[in-house]
């Protein structure tokens, strides 16, 4: 019953994402005529599935990583990322061989599961854990990596191109607005809403009111429902972690970072950063990690 409820949570988590890249597939093509619009539906999911097979089975993880802003681990990180790694992969019964590992060049404690079996970490987690901290990292990534097929995973990126061009596309005047946090933040909020009405007024006469509706509902919802699923991974990949034998570790590599985790200056700001914050507060990954623990 348990598995049931975390794959019903997820898939519903997800619907909205799949509905707004699919809606926004259409949009480009019904300017062709209905059916013209179906056949580019059809062949953005057909072409998807290509691409994720490709990159599956020849995968450019060089071209990849860069895209990303990975680096190849240099000095002594290839021998303290291979020991770490060949612990946590022995840990979890898995085969290590087939992922590469990489480094992100941040001051920040974090660590990415990239589509192509792809696992990096930053160099502050390099040079401030100890082995067996960076090594719960390290399992919390090979996490995520099992609990989604990394070939599900080359799809779920492909899907959702359509919805990050067009984030990043309304995004360019957005970043616009200065001012303090909270200012900025309204200020943002209002060019947000202007270009929707915008958007809005100039797709009505072209797709109609109804798909409008649809298209702005989840616009505005998408965003939401994604940051809550990337959360709830947070939070699984932590639970496979200390099914690992790392919760301990991972709970003091999190500690170690909570003094430098910034704080949001006003309620707005935190409610903000609660839900649209891809990652979970530490203090709140902490409770749950000694739950899990003690369980």
């Amino acid at each position: 019953m348990g598995r049931i409820r975390e794959f019903a949570g997820g898939f519903l988590l997800t619907l909205p994402s799949l509905t707004l890249n699919g809606v926004l597939v259409y949009v480009v093509g019904v300017g062709m005529g209905y059916w013209a619009a179906m056949i580019v539906l059809a062949l953005w999911f057909v072409i998807g599935c290509g691409v994720a097979s490709a990159s599956w089975f020849h995968p450019n993880r060089a071209q990849a990583a860069a895209a990303y802003g990975f680096r190849p681990p240099v000095g002594a990180e290839p021998d303290l990322l291979a020991s770490a790694w060949s612990e946590v992969t022995r840990a979890a019964g898995v085969d290590g061989w087939p992922y590469s590992l990489w480094v992100q060049q941040s001051a920040a404690l974090n660590a990415f599961a990239a589509p192509a079996r792809m696992v990096s970490v930053t160099s502050w987690a390099l040079g401030s854990l100890r082995p067996r901290q960076l090594a719960a990292v390290l399992a919390h990534e090979l996490g995520h990596h099992l609990l989604l097929d990394p070939r599900l995973r080359l799809l779920d990126d492909w899907a959702s191109l359509p919805a990050r061009v067009v984030r990043a596309i309304g995004k360019i005047p957005v970043r616009a607005a200065r001012g303090p946090g909270v200012v900025r933040l309204l200020i943002r909020s209002a060019i947000s809403a202007a270009l929707l009405v915008g958007a809005a007024t100039v797709l009505t006469p072209r797709i109609g009111a109804p798909t409008v509706a649809v298209l702005i509902t989840l616009l505005v919802l998408e965003p939401l429902s994604a940051a809550a699923r990337s959360r709830r991974g947070e939070f699984a990949a932590d639970r496979m972690a200390v099914d690992f034998g790392y919760g301990r570790d991972l709970h003091g590599a999190l500690r170690r970072w909570l003094p430098h985790e910034s704080t949001p200056a006003s309620p707005l700001l935190a409610a903000r950063a609660r839900w649209l914050g891809t990652h979970p507060p530490t203090t709140e990954r902490l409770r749950a990690i000694r739950r899990a623990v003690a369980a």
